[in-house]
C-alpha cells in the first residue's frame, strides 16, 4: 500500500525573505490518496495563530484574526496532525514554504522532529517542471492544463487546494487508475502507514457554510469528471468523495448553444445540491457564494484602477 496526502497550508503571512519569521499557520488542508486513488479522507484544521493576520494575507485567504480566535491552538491539535501524515508520502506544492511553517509550529513545542523525520515529502513543483516543461506550474495553470475546474477558487484555501492539488499530481503523473505502485524504486522506500496503538481521531465539527461550500466545490469538481458507463450505455460523472456525488455526465449538443449548456449544468447541480444541503445550508451557501462575487468584483475594479 502506497499512502501519500496532498497538504496545503493557510499562514498569518510571511516575512520579507519568503520564510515563516514570526508568522503562523492558520489553516492545515489534507487528502488522503492511497495506491494513487482519493479514498475521501481528509483532514481540515483551522487554528488559532495567536497574533495578529497580515492584511496583505488575509486578502489571499479571506481570514482574519477574528475568524480564529476561538479555534484550537496547532498545540491543542498536533498530535492528531501527526498521526494523519506520519509515514505518508507528503505532495506539497512549493514543499519549502509549507515545510519551513510546519518545522517552526514543530519547534515552538519542543519537538525534537521535523516534517521529512515524520513523513517523506515531495515537492509537486519539481515533478510539474520536470514532466512538463516550459509550463507555468503554478497550481491555477495546471488545473487548466489537466483539465481540473478551479472557477470557484477565487481565494486560496489549504483544503480546496489540497484536494486540487490531490487531482492535478494524479492526473499530471498517469491519471488515478491507470498507474499503480508501491514501492518508489529510485529510493526502495514502502510507504505504509500505521495508526499507534490506542490512538484515536478527533471527530470534527463542521461550520454550517463551510461544510455546504465544500459540497458545492466537489459537485463543481465531479460535474464533468467522467468515472463510469451505465447500463444504457451513457457516461456516470462523479467524485471519489462518495456515490452522493455521482450523476448523468452531461455532454453539450453539437447544436447546443454554449449558454443553454450551462444552464443544463446548473440546473442539474442545483437538484442534487438540493438533496445534500438542508435549507439553512443552502443560505449560507448563497451568502458565500455573494461575498465571494464582491470581493472578486472589487478586486477586478482595483485592478482596472476603477476601485
Amino acid at each position: 500500500m502506497k499512502r501519500q496526502v496532498a497538504l496545503d497550508t493557510e499562514t498569518t503571512g510571511k516575512s520579507d525573505d519568503g520564510t515563516p519569521g514570526d508568522h503562523r499557520i492558520i489553516e492545515i488542508g489534507c487528502v488522503e490518496i492511497i495506491d494513487r486513488k482519493i479514498t475521501g479522507r481528509y483532514l481540515q484544521l483551522y487554528l488559532n495563530p495567536e497574533r495578529p493576520i497580515d492584511e496583505e494575507a488575509t486578502k489571499v485567504h479571506g481570514m482574519t484574526w477574528d475568524d480564529l480566535k476561538d479555534k484550537p491552538t496547532f498545540k491543542d491539535v498536533y498530535l492528531q496532525f501527526i498521526d494523519f501524515i506520519r509515514g505518508s508520502e507528503l505532495l506539497i506544492h512549493n514543499a519549502k514554504f509549507d515545510t519551513s511553517f510546519m518545522d517552526k509550529e514543530f519547534a515552538l513545542l519542543g519537538l525534537h522532529e521535523t516534517t521529512k523525520d515524520i513523513a517523506t515529502v515531495t515537492d509537486t513543483v519539481s515533478v510539474a517542471m520536470t514532466l512538463h516543461p516550459g509550463h507555468q506550474v503554478n497550481l491555477d495553470n495546471l488545473c487548466n492544463i489537466f483539465g481540473v475546474s478551479n472557477k470557484h477558487r477565487v481565494q486560496h484555501g489549504a483544503l480546496l487546494d489540497a484536494q486540487l492539488l490531490a487531482e492535478v499530481y494524479l492526473a499530471m503523473t498517469g491519471g488515478q487508475t491507470d498507474f499503480k505502485l508501491t514501492i518508489d524504486h529510485s529510493t526502495g522506500h514502502i510507504s505504509e502507514w500505521k495508526r499507534p496503538n490506542g490512538c484515536k481521531l478527533k471527530v470534527m465539527s463542521v461550520e454550517r457554510a463551510r461544510h455546504a461550500q465544500h459540497v458545492d466545490t466537489i459537485f463543481n469538481l465531479a460535474q464533468k469528471t467522467k468515472i463510469a458507463s451505465n447500463e444504457d450505455g451513457g457516461a456516470v460523472a462523479g467524485s471519489n468523495w462518495g456515490p452522493q456525488f455521482n450523476m448523468p455526465f452531461l455532454e453539450k449538443g453539437k447544436e447546443e448553444g454554449k449558454k443553454e449548456y450551462q444552464n443544463r449544468l446548473k440546473e442539474q447541480k442545483e437538484s442534487l445540491i438540493g438533496s445534500l444541503l438542508s435549507d439553512q445550508e443552502q443560505e449560507a451557501l448563497a451568502k458565500i457564494q455573494k461575498e465571494d462575487a464582491f470581493a472578486y468584483q472589487h478586486w477586478v475594479n482595483r485592478v482596472q484602477g476603477k476601485a
